[in-house]
């Protein structure tokens, strides 16, 4: 970290520009406290004290290029609605550009409430439609994806299973036109099937997911190493990141080999985020031209912040800046 230039790579992120696509959520969140037990039922009387809300899923590896001063457009779908409105005005707010995310009058806005109370989380509530796209509304992502393909450096995938990627031939269109036009790709999975990924420069899954791509590959699990290189193979990728929660992140490229990253958080408060914040931080400094190891560094340290947080929050690039002179300098 001490030969990294801090100032000549925020100038090479402020003119990096990335393409998210994804499904994206609306965070809601309800904080307050719990002093009772209801009479009614043996349960714990929860007493609202603030609503917010924020960027989930797609939208939030999206904010986290914003907050490393990435320019970045975001494609997705939201419902004819008031969460789809909110999305979006959040979206605008941060200065994301939203001409891809289109609206579908049959599906709401993928909404997750959390409550939580002292820091604690005491439950969630989803309101979904896991549903595959409509033909006249996957050929109208297919003519915005292909305008804002020419003005980007590189594409985000991020793979929620609510309803974008259901189709794996259009997720195969998407990598296949990317690389076709020399954009990388990265893709945050949650199918266990990666044929509809391959191709793509790389995929990120945490432990848990790779473990069942593993399993259903008919591969050791627990040897990382060897999975790895046999995913690698099968899905023609460029290299593949396992993040490891609390043992930091995996890395596998077929030409400098297998690293380990022990994590840095310092604290954890909240670890939902995080893989967001690793790939939106591998896209960016990648884009920016580090090299990949080195870029894996720099989204470990990230994902160590972030977890620090309570809720989803994205990863600015002042933290990383004075993460690094604290503890590199």
């Amino acid at each position: 970290m001490k030969s990294l230039n801090l100032e000549k790579l925020e100038e090479r992120l402020s003119k990096v520009k990335l393409l998210v696509v994804g499904d994206c959520i609306l965070d809601r969140y309800f904080l307050g406290e719990v002093n009772r037990i209801s009479p009614e039922a043996p349960v714990p009387v929860f007493d609202l004290k603030e609503t917010y809300y924020s960027l989930g899923g797609a939208a939030n590896v999206a904010a986290n290029l914003r907050g490393l001063n990435v320019q970045v457009e975001l494609m997705g779908i939201v419902g004819e609605d008031d969460k789809g409105k909110i999305l979006k005005e959040l979206a605008q707010k941060e200065k994301i550009g939203i001409k891809g995310i289109l609206e579908d009058k049959s599906r709401p806005t993928t909404l997750k409430t959390r409550i939580i109370a002292y820091s604690q989380h005491l439950l969630r509530i989803d309101l979904e439609e896991r549903a595959p796209l409509n033909k006249k509304l996957m050929k109208r992502f297919q003519e915005i994806y292909e305008e804002i393909l020419e003005k980007v450096d590189g594409v985000i995938i991020s793979d929620y299973a609510k309803g974008m990627f259901l189709s794996a031939s259009f997720c195969s269109w998407l990598i296949g036109e990317a690389r076709r036009k020399g954009r990388f790709v990265l893709v945050d999975p949650k199918s266990i099937d990666w044929k509809k990924y391959e191709g793509a420069t790389a995929i990120t899954p945490n432990l848990k997911e790779f473990k069942n791509t593993a399993f259903k590959e008919n591969l050791p699990q627990d040897d990382l190493e060897k999975s790895a290189k046999e995913l690698i193979d099968r899905y023609n990728l460029d290299f593949l990141v396992v993040t490891l929660g609390k043992d930091g992140i995996f890395f596998y490229h077929p030409e400098r080999g297998f690293k380990y990253l022990p994590a840095q958080a310092k604290e954890v408060y909240d670890v939902s985020g995080a893989g967001d914040t690793v790939i939106a931080s591998l896209g960016a400094f990648y884009a920016a031209k580090l090299p990949i190891e080195k870029a894996l560094e720099l989204a470990n340290i990230a994902a160590g912040i972030v977890v620090g947080k309570i809720g989803t929050k994205p990863i600015y690039w002042e933290e990383i800046k004075s993460f690094i002179k604290e503890n590199f300098s």
